[in-house]
């Protein structure tokens, strides 16, 4: 009997900004017994707990890229296994830079592994023995239980046409079990290589941002903020995220059968406002719209 592969919505909020009704970029996909954790922002732990799956049946991380909002529960992941003497390996994949970070962290575990929990006798574990880096790029493909993983680079960072150029790198994941496909974009802007990565697919999760939305409430938190910052951010929302039309353009190119926004950008998307976005995704997709709220599962 073939295992069913669910991917669940942990956070659905995106950027740096704490939202009252969604938590930080996280995700899971499930297949049998194996949990991948996909990006780790803030209440990554919490959230997993919420929907029922153990953190220390947590093998595997993958981290889509390094801001903050979607890397703020690593240095927790490591402690909290920490303090319940993980033994088994905790596998943590991401692009360049993922080492340095991760042992910045071991690093900042020596103090909470010194102290232990105050008594004498005993010692807690440290992380470096039992967390394993994998550094992945575009060209890498891997294998966790029965779903092979690959990624491309995507436009986060930069445009097409600069794509493998020294930097920083974003990813976009595809997790193909043996029952169905599943492409997480990431952030991103449009990209015509991720349209193609995810060429056969059934579900893909992406990214969804209100520019407007987002510029008024920048505007109104930093009144005082130079002309030119607030052009350098919306260029950056215009060319590295995915407005509603644009989330649905790109899943009609991939002909994927179900498209789920998540990384959502701004806190008013309640009931009453979702037929408004899944509208304008359904305006250039014909195929099944959700606009994700945290734990959903699809």
């Amino acid at each position: 009997m073939t295992e069913t592969t669910t991917f669940i919505a942990l956070g659905t909020a995106g950027g740096p900004v704490p939202k009252l009704h969604r938590s930080p970029p996280a995700h899971a996909v499930v297949s049998g017994d194996d949990t991948i954790l996909v990006d780790c922002g803030e209440g990554a732990f919490q959230q997993l707990k919420r929907a029922g799956i153990d953190l220390q049946n947590v093998h595997h991380i993958i981290l889509s890229h390094h801001h903050f909002d979607h890397i703020g529960s690593l240095f927790a992941g490591l402690g909290l296994n920490m303090m319940l003497h993980r033994q088994q390996t905790l596998h943590i994949y991401g692009p360049p830079g993922t080492q340095q970070i991760i042992e910045g962290l071991l690093t900042a575990c020596d103090v909470p592994h010194a102290t232990g929990f105050g008594t004498k006798g005993g010692s807690l574990t440290h992380p470096r023995d039992f967390v394993a880096v994998h550094e992945i790029t575009p060209k890498d493909v891997f294998t966790i239980g029965r779903i092979q993983i690959s990624c491309c680079e995507n436009t986060h960072y930069r445009p097409e046409e600069e794509f493998g150029q020294d930097g920083p790198l974003s990813l976009s994941l595809r997790f193909d079990a043996p029952d169905r496909s599943i492409v997480f974009t990431g952030d991103t802007g449009p990209c015509q290589g991720l349209v193609e990565f995810a060429s056969g697919a059934q579900l893909l999760v992406g990214e969804l941002i209100d520019i407007e939305i987002v510029m008024e409430r920048m505007v109104a938190r930093n009144p005082d903020a130079p002309n030119a910052r607030l052009a350098a951010m919306r260029h950056h929302m215009e060319a590295h995220h995915l407005t509603a039309e644009q989330l649905g353009e790109m899943a009609r190119q991939t002909g994927v059968e179900h498209v789920v926004a998540v990384h959502i950008g701004f806190d008013s998307l309640n009931a009453e406002a979702k037929p408004a976005y899944t509208a304008k995704i359904a305006s250039r997709y014909a195929g099944h719209v959700t606009i994700a709220e945290d734990l959903d599962r699809f």
